[in-house]
């Protein structure tokens, strides 16, 4: 592992002199080889979906795992949304001449080698590659052994992509089957300056545990919506359904409804019905289950706290947007919350004392998406702080220097 780490160093610093045109003609020809092979990739992939049910894999898992040619057209469509952005590596900005005449600006300079570690996505592979391309980041990708085949073949179509043209370096697709490579990795942080952990708790805390290097994590997503006092039922209910059940096993999709007690028990009712004939489990508070009159499961303590990534919602009856607030700051995961208001008052205090990496006015949580928010794909969603929050496109896996040009300039 440690020859592995040093030529991803030494490949991000080929990446580091990459030109645009070259950039955009790897990432064009990568989506047109991914087209081009789709057939050997749905092969694979059939073969991770015939593990996944002899493992008995949960059905969510089981739709992340599954790919189809919509899903691979998506993919190489994210790729050359990615390679007709603006150029983000080595651009300036902010520039300013000082008193003594220097000028100073920023600029925008990859991080260096990034290690993703990843649970069954395999459209993370390509999403990655390219992303990482696109910041000339080197990066070694390591998946979980339930998308073992997927990963393969996606790896094998990014390497010949790139070779005769960049160092195969520069993106590394480690066996899935293999958490001791992942171990020494995390010990290398004289060849790998960041790694990205998305996935469980239990993944996300061995790393932390481990890494000598800095860790941003993109962690669970217990998202919530709040339905104010003054919400507009109408859209209230698209809203609810569309976050709940769109795609019920996806980070962004809500886990518990938040009701204001004034909004009418018909709603409420009409609510329940709605979600209940898309086979939405629901749990519910005991106000909740009063004002239905009806006799669906109560919820308990670990209700709130759970990120269940299928078809449950979890309700809860509150009586003011502080209790809202309250409850997203006890039990939320910092991914995405959402209010529905027609209350300017209401939005604005939700977004200013709201922590999460993105918060939704009026609008279903599941745009909280790199590919909805402009960035063509997205390396996760991180629930960090430190160095990004919320989706992670090639901005985000770049850093800003200073550089400073003078004419013999010293200081006095």
């Amino acid at each position: 592992m440690n020859k592995f780490a040093k030529k991803s160093k030494d490949a991000s610093k080929v990446l580091r002199g990459l030109k645009k045109d070259l950039r955009n003609k790897m990432l064009h020809s990568l989506a047109n080889n991914l087209m081009e092979r789709s057939q050997e990739v749905l092969e694979a992939n059939k073969k991770d979906l015939s593990y996944a049910e002899e493992v008995n894999l949960s059905s969510s898992l089981k739709d992340r795992l599954m790919l189809d040619s919509a899903r691979i057209e998506d993919m190489a469509n994210g790729v050359r949304a990615i390679a007709d952005q603006d150029e983000v590596v080595g651009e300036f900005y902010k520039e300013f001449t000082n008193q003594e005449g220097l000028r100073v600006k920023r600029q925008r300079v990859p991080l260096g080698v990034i290690l993703m570690i990843f649970e069954s996505r395999p459209n993370v592979v390509i999403d990655c590659a390219a992303l990482a391309l696109k910041s000339s980041n080197a990066i070694i990708l390591k998946g979980g052994k339930e998308a073992k085949h997927s990963n393969e073949i996606l790896g094998e179509i990014i390497q010949d992509t790139l070779e005769g043209h960049l160092p195969k370096e520069s993106v590394q697709v480690l066996a899935s089957d293999s958490r001791e490579e992942v171990n020494e990795l995390l010990e290398l942080e004289q060849y790998i300056d960041v790694v990205i952990p998305r996935g469980g708790e239990r993944l996300i805390e061995h790393v932390y545990k481990n890494a000598k290097m800095p860790v941003i994590a993109h962690f669970k997503g217990l998202c919530h919506m709040y339905l104010d006092k003054d919400a507009d039922l109408d859209k209230a209910m698209d809203l609810v359904i569309n976050a709940k059940t769109q795609r019920t096993g996806v980070c962004n999709a809500i886990e518990t409804l938040l009701i204001h007690e004034n909004l009418p028990s018909d709603f409420k009712v009409k609510l329940a019905s709605e979600l209940e004939s898309r086979g939405t489990e629901l749990r519910v508070d005991d106000s909740f289950m009063k004002s239905t009159d009806s006799t669906l499961k109560l919820a308990n303590q670990e209700d709130w706290a759970t990120e269940y990534l299928d078809n449950i919602l979890s309700i809860k009856t509150v009586c003011s947007i502080d209790e809202a607030i309250d409850h997203i700051d006890e039990y939320g995961s910092f991914h995405t919350e959402s209010i529905v208001s027609e209350s300017e008052k209401a939005q604005e205090e939700f977004v200013s004392r709201v922590d999460a990496s993105c918060v939704a006015i009026n609008a279903s949580s599941r745009f909280n998406d790199g590919g909805q928010l402009g960035l063509g794909a997205e390396l996760g969603i991180s629930t960090t702080k430190l160095h990004a929050y919320g989706p992670m496109g090639a901005e985000q896996m770049t850093t800003s220097r200073y550089v400073i040009v003078g004419n013999g300039n010293i200081r006095g």
